[in-house]
């Protein structure tokens, strides 16, 4: 074992594989316990989790081919196949690390009402993708062919590896980042909302867990400066394949917890059998003054879009009770004519 790195980077790989299945597939459970449907979201992180699966089983061949293994150790002839697998496997978690981070992206843009809120959340979205997809492209084209990649005896050329190496730190960076951002959106949409200080901690802390994403993403790219360096690379990029899986598992984990905490607060206040009706009074607006008059509703249909979980603030219509649950109502009051 202490020459021989590829079956530890397997065990861990496929572990992170399995956990992160196992917090989505709550995730699935209890939304579709509490509104008995799944969203745009969830399908991003179900694709997310597609491809760290892809990723870990080529990275399972590539072991097989002696991938962990010190230099000397390894089977002539298996070096060709092994750093084919190799990449392949680093294309489909380069891929995969921006669509489970889109998918809290799309998460937020469903609580989030005010334009800029929006358009930024765009923004982290097209910029996040395009930076780690050119990431995943740079991958293959240094090299044309494309095989002169994992097979040196490929007549063809490369460019300097200088350049992707400062492009995927650069990107490791940015990826780093826009985790600390995405995690931070939470405490400006909920501290919006009529609630108590209490309860809104642990709304926000439940939905700010991407900050661990961000950690590992920063330990990720901490260890690609060095890889030029390694003096045994098939032996030494154990840690670095291993952190890799970590930042989309820790992301998908991170994604699915909060929809536990409104399950659990379901079922403690009054099981699961109807709806969860929990309310957060807004500030009156001036032109909405309570009187007599008539009452108008505005149903979930009408606000569903902007969180699956009907959390919703800074509404157009304000000076009522938001009821947040699979059936959320906005009510509030308007003068009769002539009255």
């Amino acid at each position: 074992m202490g020459d021989d790195n590829g079956p530890r980077t397997v065990e861990a790989l496929w572990a992170m594989t399995a956990i992160s299945l196992v917090f989505m597939g709550l995730r699935f459970v209890c939304k579709i316990l509490l509104s008995r449907r799944l969203g745009t979201d969830d399908a991003i992180l179900l694709l997310a989790w597609i491809l760290t699966c892809v990723y870990s089983a080529l990275i399972t061949v590539s072991v097989q081919y002696g991938m962990g293994k010190r230099g000397i150790n390894i089977v002539p002839g298996n070096e060709v196949p092994m750093l084919k697998y190799l990449f392949l496997g680093e294309f489909f978690t380069l891929v995969a690390i921006p669509i489970s981070k889109t998918s809290f992206a799309v998460t937020l843009l469903r609580l989030v009402t005010r334009k800029w809120e929006k358009w930024f959340i765009w923004a982290i979205i097209i910029t996040m993708n395009v930076t780690m997809w050119l990431v995943a492209i740079l991958l293959f084209a240094q090299c044309r062919p494309i095989a002169k990649n994992w097979n040196s005896k490929v007549e063809g050329s490369c460019w300097g590896s200088r350049i992707q190496d400062r492009y995927s730190v650069f990107a490791g960076a940015y990826s780093a980042l826009l985790d600390v951002i995405l995690a931070s959106f939470p405490w400006i949409i909920i501290w919006r909302l009529q609630m108590n200080t209490r309860e809104k901690l642990g709304v926000v802390i439940a939905m700010s867990l991407g900050f661990l994403a961000g950690i590992t993403a920063a330990v990720k790219t901490s260890y690609l400066p060095g890889v030029k360096k390694f003096e045994d690379q098939s032996y030494s990029l154990a840690d670095l394949l291993i952190w890799s899986m970590a930042e989309t598992s820790v992301t998908i984990i991170a994604a699915s917890i909060p929809f536990f905490r409104v399950f659990v607060q379901k079922a403690s206040s009054g099981g699961l059998s109807g709806p969860y009706r929990q309310s957060y009074r807004l500030e009156s607006s001036s032109n909405l003054r309570r009187s007599r008059g008539i009452s108008r509703h505005i149903t979930v249909a009408e606000i569903d879009e902007m969180s699956d979980n009907g959390i919703a603030a800074d509404l157009p219509i304000q000076g009522g009770t938001i009821v947040k649950g699979t059936e959320v109502t906005v009510e509030y009051e308007v003068d009769k004519p002539g009255v």
